[in-house]
This record gives C-alpha cells, sequence and structure tokens, in this order.
C-alpha cells in the first residue's frame, strides 16, 4: 500500500508520509526511530511520530541520518 517502498534495519512497514497542506509540503514520521532531514545549508532536523516542513532541497533518512548513498532526496519548486 506504500508509494516508495525502502528498506532497512531501522525503516518501519509505514515509516513516513509526505503531504501537501495549507500549500506546504509536510514530512509526517509515524515510526518507532524517527526520521532525519537535512537541508542543502547542512541543517539537521530529527522528527519522530511529529511533522515538520520541507522546504528547498535536501534530503531524507529514515531511522538514521542520511548519506549519499542512501538518502531519499527532494527539492520543492514553486
Amino acid at each position: 500500500e506504500n508509494d516508495i517502498v525502502v528498506q532497512g534495519p531501522l525503516i518501519s512497514r509505514i515509516h513516513a508520509r509526505i503531504e501537501l497542506a495549507r500549500n506546504k509540503v509536510l514530512l509526517f514520521d509515524q515510526s518507532t526511530n524517527g526520521s532525519f532531514v537535512v537541508g542543502n545549508d547542512g541543517k539537521e532536523l530529527f522528527i519522530r511520530r511529529d511533522s515538520a516542513p520541507l522546504e528547498g532541497q535536501g534530503m531524507i533518512g529514515l531511522g538514521k541520518l542520511p548519506d549519499l548513498d542512501d538518502a531519499i532526496r527532494f527539492q520543492l519548486e514553486d
């Protein structure tokens, strides 16, 4: 039932979802281990069973900090 399937030891079956709400793109974490968002400016954000806006471009790590080989990359455009 997931649109994107990512496998790993720290990733839940239904780990997170991304939604457009009130003209913002939000990452909703639904997992035990949380999600990390790293922006292009290097700023790191950790969320667990909460939500955070996605802005600009960056990487998402499920259950751990993303690295160049293991990340979900995003780029938002107007």
